[in-house]
């Protein structure tokens, strides 16, 4: 953009100046970049000439659920039936593991009773029930398989005959089988790290240092009491394209991934909130477009990733989301999450206000009324 621009970017996010030195300098004059003189800039982006515009409140909330709008669902089919078996056990497993402690009690004890059941019945229908007595009640022979399943073994009741000894090892084999899976299962999701990372509803673009941003929020909903270290996060944006195949002249599609760079990509505690930033600058894919033309048009998702560290196990964490441009609050900044009172010397986190957004300067392309991509002649205009 302009040199101004370009010359007071944030100090954190350039090599040769360090944020000190960068806010002692912007302290020694009174600065432009948010108030300046200029509405408009123009500069030369791969040949086309690109005049940004300084605007705010762009766009507006979107109207449907960011979640159910991200929500692509594939399954798998013509999977190599010679290893089905194993492949049945794979998804039985990963079934069996996802639910939580209480629903995994609940299958449990649900499928202790009806084990039991069974083999109650099955002593239940032979003439000698399974202690050679005619007399007993399923009650009784249900209460029989309770005491072998769980080894408690009062003593009043004790089997006799083939048959019956030989359904008291089964029941005793399942019983401990289920035990086991069980037990597993709840040491998985005991040992197994977890926090309740939550991200912003919406992508904030506004100028930062005079510089157009996108914004992201990620917060710690656990605070202190789950302290995460050793945070990472990466952004993504994938995009799809229609292009016409010069050897069969074939209109095929492409979908491609580019990785955002972002500011700070890490940092060694989250025990709050952390803003990630891209800056829309030479170096960003997203540099001179606007996201209603093309080709940020063809965006299809942000995909953003977060791993940390969890303290207290030393496991590590992940958390991931996705926006689309629709998403994108141009024009917008976010709302101070942070609250201090000053008596008793403590800050907070708002997560109210985690999505929480007002409108903000943002230096934006302005429009060219492209909204298509020709396989042949390339860019076509089109009136809005």
């Amino acid at each position: 953009m302009s040199s101004t621009m370009n010359e007071w970017k944030l100090r954190t996010y350039k090599h040769n100046h360090s944020m000190l030195s960068g806010a002692a300098e912007l302290s020694k004059r009174a600065s432009d970049l948010e108030k300046p003189h200029d509405k408009t800039q123009e500069v030369i982006i791969d040949d086309r000439t690109v005049i940004f515009e300084l605007v705010k409140n762009v766009t507006k909330l979107p109207t449907t659920d960011r979640e159910e709008r991200i929500q692509m669902q594939f399954d798998v089919k013509n999977v190599d039936t010679s290893k089905l078996t194993c492949w049945q056990q794979h998804r039985l497993r990963r079934w069996l593991m996802q639910f939580e402690i209480g629903s995994l009690t609940l299958i449990y004890l649900a499928a202790f009773v009806a084990v039991n059941a069974i083999f109650a019945g099955l002593w239940y229908i032979e003439k000698e029930k399974c202690c050679e007595d005619p007399s007993m009640t399923f009650s009784q022979t249900f209460d029989f398989a309770i005491q072998t399943s769980s080894t408690i073994g009062y003593g009043g009741y004790w089997p006799k005959g083939y048959f019956a000894n030989f359904l008291v090892v089964m029941l005793c084999v399942l019983s401990m089988l289920l035990s086991t899976v069980y037990g597993g299962l709840l040491f998985f999701k005991f040992s197994t790290p977890e926090a309740n990372i939550q991200f912003s509803n919406v992508i904030a673009m506004n100028n930062v240092m005079g510089s157009p941003c996108l914004e992201i929020r990620v917060g710690n909903a656990d605070g202190p009491a789950n302290s995460l270290i050793s945070a990472e996060a990466s952004l993504v944006v994938l995009s799809g394209h229609e292009y016409l195949c010069p050897d069969t002249q074939e209109k095929r599609n492409m979908s491609s991934k580019e990785t955002l760079g972002l500011a700070v990509s890490s940092q060694h505690t989250l025990d709050g909130v952390w803003t990630l930033r891209h800056f829309i600058d030479e170096k960003s894919p997203l540099y001179g477009f606007r996201f209603d033309e093309f080709p940020a048009n063809t965006i299809h998702q942000f995909q953003l990733r977060v791993k940390a560290v969890q303290k207290l196990t030393k496991g590590e964490i992940f958390a991931q989301t996705a926006y689309q441009v629709e998403d994108i609050m141009v024009g917008h900044r976010f709302e101070d999450q942070v609250v201090w009172e000053k008596e008793s010397r403590k800050g907070y986190f708002d997560f109210a206000k985690m999505s929480t957004t007002v409108p903000s300067v943002v230096w934006y392309p302005k429009p060219t009324n492209i909204y298509r991509h020709h396989s042949d002649t390339g860019l076509q205009k089109h009136s809005a």
